[in-house]
């Protein structure tokens, strides 16, 4: 009796420290898109770089930033890949969402958003665009960006017309057969475009701005105090990893997201910024471009915003 005693002491003994260690290893449920700015969360789960800060990520793909949106809200998901405007939507619907880290920061030597004129088009500039209407999504991270570009141009963003085509794929169609002369496009639809003899109006180089983010729940957070550095760090070391050899992952990124396969041999993948959360004024810039739209009650949500080491 005494040897069954003891055998059960030491199992409970053994027990308690892979009990702890599982509670040490929070799992993360990360909703993204197969998108380019992705491309470092990608890296880091499929070298096990999370695994070894500690972090059980799991990267959840969807095809729409609705289907994501929904996981969200739903509890699906415990963050998600995205960009200030939703991230600041959802947080006005009353979503407790931090972010992380920024996941792409405009930059000079390769746009991200570009406005395009169709290859049958005889426009080229800003100041040629007049009445002709430019396709975009509304409320949106695309419509902010056609915001910060005409107003960087030095057109009154209202006084340009706008036609809404939600789905990129279908906006680029449309541009490629003429069917709408305008659209704003990320990259590399931006890319395949032009080389399918789209004509660059404008981009957002110059801008100097967030394009996206990593955020996850507040209450993930506080669940796991811990779980914010450990990501930060593994996230750190993937865009290291990347912007010392980008054409080193380029299969990678033609597998795992919608790049298009035949800009694979010439595209040049923009440099990743280094991990942090996104500067105040990006934040301030967008929260009042919601604000002033009405479609968010107030401003000054930066302290609350941004997630905490």
């Amino acid at each position: 009796m005494r040897k069954c005693v003891c055998g059960m002491a030491l199992a409970l003994v053994l027990l308690v420290p892979l009990a702890a260690s599982a509670q040490d290893r929070p799992g993360l449920r990360m909703g993204i898109l197969p998108v380019i700015d992705t491309l470092p969360l990608i890296v880091a789960q499929e070298k096990g770089l999370f695994a070894e800060e500690g972090l059980d990520l799991e990267l959840i793909s969807f095809t729409s930033a609705l289907e994501r949106d929904a996981a969200l809200t739903s509890g699906r998901i415990d963050g998600f890949f995205a960009d200030l405007v939703i991230t600041l939507l959802l947080n006005a619907q009353g979503q407790d969402l931090k972010v992380l880290t920024e996941a792409y920061h405009t930059c000079e030597q390769q746009p991200m958003f570009a406005v395009l004129s169709a290859p049958n088009s005889s426009i080229r500039t800003l100041a040629e665009i007049g009445d002709t209407p430019v396709a975009v999504s509304s409320a949106s991270i695309i419509e902010y960006f056609l915001d910060a570009i005409l107003a960087r141009g030095g057109l009154a963003p209202a006084s340009v017309r706008r036609l809404e085509v939600k789905a990129i794929p279908i906006r680029l169609q449309m541009l490629m057969q003429g069917t709408i002369e305008l659209a704003l496009l990320p990259d590399p639809l931006a890319t395949k475009a032009v080389t399918g003899g789209a004509h660059v109006v404008a981009d957002d180089r110059g801008l100097d701005t967030t394009a996206t983010i990593l955020a996850v729940k507040g209450s993930f957070l506080k669940q796991h105090p811990g779980a914010y550095a450990r990501f930060l760090k593994a996230y750190r070391r993937s865009v290291a990893l990347i912007n010392a050899h980008p054409e080193d992952y380029l299969n990678l990124l033609a597998e795992r997201t919608r790049f298009p396969r035949e800009l694979k041999a010439t595209y040049r993948l923009p440099p990743f910024p280094a991990p942090g959360p996104p500067a105040p004024a990006a934040v301030v810039a967008v929260e009042t471009w919601l604000y002033d739209k009405g479609l968010v009650p107030s401003t000054g949500t930066y302290a609350r915003l941004i997630g905490k080491e």
